[in-house]
Order: C-alpha cells, then structure tokens, then sequence
C-alpha cells in the first residue's frame, strides 16, 4: 500500500518521467514502494546484495507532511540490476540515475560495479571526488556523509564517452579506455557493494530512487531531473550550495582549509624550462590506489589530498623518461611543496609490463586494461616502435617455456593489432626463462617473472 503521504514525491516522479515521454525509448524507475519492483510493469526486480536492507518510510527534510519509502543497505551491501532479466537493456548506450546518501566518505566508496565483483575497476567517490578507478578523477563535489546526493552516470556506445554528474552539474569527463565502463559477461549492474580485490571500499546508507535509461541523457534533462527531487528540499539545497561556494573561495585559494595542499611544478632538466602538459597522477604509497590526477599548465600543477598520508606523484611527458617521487602530508592547513625534473627519453626500460598466469599465453582483465593505455600511448607516439620481449618463470621444461614465451608475446601483439597499432610497428621475441627480473626462489617471486615486457625505440628513418 502507497501512503497518501507519498503521492507528492510520486506524482514528482512521474511528471519528470512524462516530460521527455514524447522523446523516451524506455526506462525503469524504484521508488521502493512496491519493495524492489520498478514503478513501470514488466521490468526486471532488483536483487539483494550482501546483508538484507530495510524499507523505511523516511519523512522528507523541510517538509510539513510529505515522506518517501527508502531502501536502506548495510556496509558492503547493495542491489543488483540484471541485464539479463531485462533483455539487454544496458547493452548499449545507457544512463545510471540515483538519489542516495552513505554514511561514511573517509575513503573510497563505491558506487558502480559493472564487473560483478572481478574487478577493482568502477565508479567510485572519494573525498567528494567522483572517481572511475583508475582512469579518471573529477572536481570536488558536494558530496557529503550522511546527506543525499543526485548522481547520475552515462557511457555512449558510438563514442565510448563516460560522463559523471552530481546534483545536476557534469563533474567528470573522458572515454572508456576500452569496456571498463560497460558490463561484462556476467550482465549484471552492481549498487553500493565493493569488488572482492580491496574488499573494503564501501559504505553503509540509503537510496530513495534508482532509475536506468537505455539511451544517454542530456545534461539539461539532467539538470530538470535533479531539480525535480531537490525541489522538496530547497533549504537543504539552499545550505549545500552554500557551503560549497564557501569552500571554493576559502582563503589563499584553498576549497579545503582541513585539506594539504600540495603544489609543484615539473621542468626540463636539461634547461630547467618547464614542462607544460605533463600528466600528473598521485597515488597512495600504502596500497598504490590513484587519488587524483591533472595537468600541468606552464609547469605547475597543484592537489589538495588528505592530512597524515604518504603518496607517489608521477608525471610523464612526451619525450621524457617517466618519474616518481614521495611525499608526506604532515598535518592540517599545510602547503607541501615539490619540483619533478624530467630527462629525456632513453628507453632503457620497459614501458609497460604485462603479466600472466602459470604456464598460460591467455590476457586477463587488468592485463587487457594496462594494454589499452600502451595503445593510447603509442597512437600519439607514431615516431616510435614497440618491441615486446617475453618471459617464464624456470617452472617446467626450457622448450616449452621458449615456445610459452612466444606464445605470450604473440597474445600481446595480437591485441595491440586488433586495437589499430599497424603490425608493422611491433617486433617481438620470447627468451624464456633466460632473462629473469627476479630470482625465482618463491612462488611470489616467480610471479613476476611471468610476463611480457612492452619496451619503446625510435622509428628510423
């Protein structure tokens, strides 16, 4: 039974769906008032995630007399859409609407899962960040613990365009380096529940709406959509924007007093010029996560990131040899200075190294994903050349671990062709176990020794 109190957030709802009718290929809306049934009939149920959740009629903030049923979820719980039950309806261009709030934001937090718990890739938010691990980290947003936020994802089949908003506003940008943002075999879309890898990215909360598009919205449907939910809370809205606005003019240009603030710049070391466009990323030292990342203008670049942290920042350019170096944030309010010095490009290393199972020729998932930027790599680089080089562990027979090391190279080869890399651009050989990276003393060890290295030399002319 729907309570009569509900009929306004329903109606609201409804109206917002039957503005764009005259344009909709089809939708399915959760309100959760029939539990985990869509409001439209036929459409596929949602399925529990982890912990069973509770439906809670939760009165509306600011409002007199108006509730709305929600769907509350334990840490590390969620809901499933299936794609399958839904005939493929997410096979192609799609769009992700929710309404939701989680209790905790310290950390990463997922929101999406497109590969069923397989993989650490998918939409996260991190400090108010909205984040696809591990390819793309937006704005800051008004994403707080504890207060609902309209988040919406949508990736276009033809451009392979993923696009991020929160609250109406488009927060991230960028192209799927290949199917990371589409779901895999599995067919199924996850909520709220962490991968089984890191196993601790998520957090308890609750949802009020989900609603998923087989097309991909505009952003000023977008903007009425999110106007139509806040619309019964324009106070609460009101304080966010506030507090936002706040934050973006903060003294000495800081969004975040409780933040450090790293600033640095990257230069030549040859004439000490700076580097403009180097790609700079950070990660945490502890567990390699990537906590943001940016580019350089006229050489400077500048990350607020959290107190009491140790972390990486690289920067690469083109023509430059790659660097890293390490940093700790101290304390609050802090600023953290650091200077990169780039030399130019040697290759005399690797520039990519792709790993493999025990005695196995076959690409995994995150193999497959670090091929995707070599191929982004050296689609710009077009006055270089690839040259892989194989290797075993020295588990087995030297003959077949030869021939396995070949088999490897030519597994790699193969994908870099099938993204658009002319085949006569790569050179490869296998070398079996002659030339380790490590000694294989243990099964860890051996581990790293099963591998292909991508290396890079100039084309001659």
């Amino acid at each position: 039974m729907i309570c009569i109190k509900d009929v306004k957030w329903i109606f609201l709802i409804l109206f917002n769906l039957s503005c764009v009718a005259a344009f909709s290929q089809s939708q399915w809306t959760y309100d959760f008032n029939n539990g985990l049934i869509p409001i439209e009939s036929g459409g596929p149920a949602l399925k529990q995630l982890g912990q069973a959740g509770q439906f809670i009629k939760e009165k509306i903030p600011n409002s007199d007399d108006l509730s709305r049923t929600i769907y509350q979820f334990e840490k590390n719980s969620g809901l499933q859409f299936s794609n399958t039950e839904a005939k493929g309806f997410l096979n192609k261009s799609f769009t992700i609407e929710i309404y939701f709030k989680l209790s905790e934001l310290d950390s990463w937090k997922r929101v999406l899962d497109f590969k069923n718990r397989k993989s650490d890739y998918g939409s996260y938010i991190y400090d108010g960040k909205l984040n696809f691990y591990d390819f793309a980290i937006g704005e800051k947003a008004p994403v707080r613990a504890n207060q609902y936020v309209h988040y919406v994802y949508s990736r276009d089949f033809e451009t392979k365009i993923i696009k991020m908003y929160i609250n109406g506003q488009s927060k991230l940008e960028f192209k799927d380096p290949g199917t990371e943002g589409i779901l895999d075999a599995d067919q199924v879309l996850n909520f709220f529940q962490d991968d089984l890898i890191a196993n601790h990215e998520a957090s308890a909360g609750a949802v009020a709406l989900i609603r998923v598009y087989d097309r991909v919205m505009t952003p000023v449907f977008i903007r009425r959509s999110y106007q139509t939910i806040s619309r019964l809370n324009k106070e609460q809205v009101a304080k966010e924007e506030k507090e936002e606005e706040t934050e973006e003019t903060a003294p000495s240009g800081r969004k975040n007093s409780n933040m450090a603030v790293v600033t640095g710049r990257i230069y030549d070391g040859r004439n000490l010029k700076p580097v403009n466009d180097a790609e700079v990323s950070v990660r945490k030292s502890n567990n390699d996560s990537l906590v943001a990342q940016t580019k350089t203008v006229n050489g400077a670049y500048n990350f607020e990131l959290r107190p009491f942290e140790s972390y990486r920042i690289s920067a690469q350019a083109d023509g430059f040899e790659p660097r890293s170096i390490g940093i700790k944030t101290t304390n609050r309010h802090e600023e953290v200075k650091s200077l990169i010095s780039l030399a130019p490009e040697t290759y005399t290393h690797p520039l990519s190294t792709v790993y493999f199972s025990q005695s196995n020729e076959t690409l995994e998932g995150a193999a497959a994903t670090r091929l995707d930027s070599v191929v982004a790599y050296f689609e710009k680089r077009t006055d270089l050349k690839i040259m892989l080089k194989g290797h075993t562990d020295n588990t087995g027979d030297f003959s077949k671990n030869l021939e396995l090391s070949n088999q490897r190279v030519l597994a790699v080869k193969n994908y870099l062709t099938g993204k658009g890399i002319p085949e006569n651009r790569i050179e490869g050989s296998g070398y079996g176990s002659t030339q380790p990276s490590r000694l294989n003393k243990s099964e860890t060890l051996k581990q790293s020794n099963r591998r292909v290295d991508i290396w890079a030399e100039p084309v001659k002319r």
